[in-house]
């Protein structure tokens, strides 16, 4: 069996619940257990996403507290008046844009209701906040100032833009050799990934965890090579609308033979449809070289 290296992100996570637990301990805070709870829920893979939970769990853990007490003093603590808490938290949470924070509101506003006395629901509900406040506050500050994770999207990117471009090869490959219009659904899903990614790594970059030049550069790089991926995913779509694929013009032929090591049949005839077709593919192809340049990929070397 092979052994893993234990990653930095563990040993935060690790740092971060001792120091909860022991804040907890040293404060006589009724549940511990609640404060690491928040603080291995804080620890994410960016600091931006850190924030963000943090404040979904906030969120969700003060609304759900609310109804809860609201609902102790106006209604008998039955299925239908839970029922109808439930459907009132989803909706507001639903109706400010809260969707992230409702899982939490109405595990909270359950755990108020059913498994405490009215006497100490008030008390609970405070005491449950600040738990969850301080272990979000001690996840996140470790997250950011403790070896923060300033290059785990970056890295992902690469990875992701890396995968991208075979993607893309692997669909030009087959139109043209094949003669195959394969699906471009995993290549919309697969682009979405990678903007939701890139959109982390923007919000990472706001935080000023990296020099600022460093931050510019990694920016630079990855939008051009998205609006590179996008540009293609464009004009493969035109051409996949086309009724049938034209004969290559000589510089996309040679282009072509030298990214796919490959030769393609001589083609004499030119269609009407060709000065379109092979603007496309002279497109494709120039993009595929930004994205070569952008990742550090070598494998082609044509014109």
């Amino acid at each position: 069996m092979k052994v893993q290296k234990i990653g930095m992100r563990t040993i935060k996570t690790a740092i971060a619940v001792s120091l909860s637990i022991f804040i907890a301990q040293t404060l006589k805070l009724q549940s511990p257990f609640f404060v690491g709870i928040a603080a291995i829920i804080s620890m994410k893979a960016s600091v931006s996403e850190s924030l963000s939970i943090g404040k979904d769990r906030m969120l969700g853990t003060v609304f759900g507290a609310i109804v809860a007490i609201i609902f102790s003093y106006i209604a008998p603590t039955n299925v239908i008046s839970i029922g109808i808490g439930i459907v009132i938290i989803i909706y507001i949470c639903n109706l400010l844009g809260w969707g992230k924070a409702i899982q939490i509101s109405t595990m909270v506003f359950l755990v108020i209701l059913l498994n405490y006395t009215e006497g100490s629901r008030i008390n609970y509900a405070i005491y449950r906040t600040m738990d969850t406040l301080i272990g979000l506050i001690i996840g996140t500050l470790i997250n950011y100032f403790f070896v923060p994770p300033d290059t785990y999207y970056e890295n992902l990117l690469k990875k992701s833009i890396g995968d991208m471009y075979h993607k893309l090869k692997d669909v030009l490959e087959n139109l043209i050799w094949n003669k195959e219009k394969t699906s471009l659904d995993e290549l919309k899903k697969h682009l979405l990934t990678i903007e939701e990614d890139y959109k982390i790594l923007n919000k990472d970059s706001k935080l000023k965890i990296r020099k600022q030049k460093e931050i510019s550069t990694s920016k630079s790089s990855f939008e051009k090579a998205i609006n590179s991926i996008e540009n293609i995913y464009s004009h493969l779509t035109i051409l996949f609308h086309m009724e049938k694929t034209s004969p290559l013009y000589e510089n996309n032929k040679n282009s072509l033979e030298k990214l796919f090591r490959r030769k393609l049949e001589e083609e004499t005839i030119l269609d009407q449809m060709a000065i379109i077709y092979n603007y496309h593919i002279r497109k494709i192809l120039d993009e595929l070289k930004t994205l070569e340049l952008i990742v550090g990929l070598s494998e082609a070397e044509y014109e």
